[in-house]
């Protein structure tokens, strides 16, 4: 894969690659020093678009609260890792509010 990524969405990796792959996610914010790991697979079932490119953060840090030094990569877990205990965020349920307004009668 080039080290740019291509502006042809065909070319790119997407998060369904990546899952078909068993990939970790790595989002980094460069602003906070944050980093957080997540399964490919389950970023799949959480982003609405399962095609979205791998390089491209599906949002924003929650600490800094921006995206703007949002970094995100893919990788291989490596098995020392893997023993070592590595830490992966995972969704546990989905959550559905209701927003409510107030209108004149």
């Amino acid at each position: 894969m080039p080290a740019v990524p291509s502006n042809n969405r065909g070319v790119n990796r997407n998060i369904m690659n990546c899952a078909a792959d068993g990939m970790l996610i790595v989002m980094r914010c460069n602003g906070c020093r944050r980093q957080v790991n997540y399964w490919a697979s389950d970023l799949a079932k959480v982003i609405e678009d399962p095609f979205h490119d791998a390089h491209i953060p599906p949002w924003g840090c929650a600490r800094c609260r921006t995206s703007e030094y949002m970094v995100m990569r893919w990788k291989i877990p490596m098995a020392h890792e893997m023993v070592e205990g590595l830490t992966v965020r995972r969704p546990v349920r989905k959550i559905t509010k209701w927003i409510w307004k107030d209108e004149r009668a």
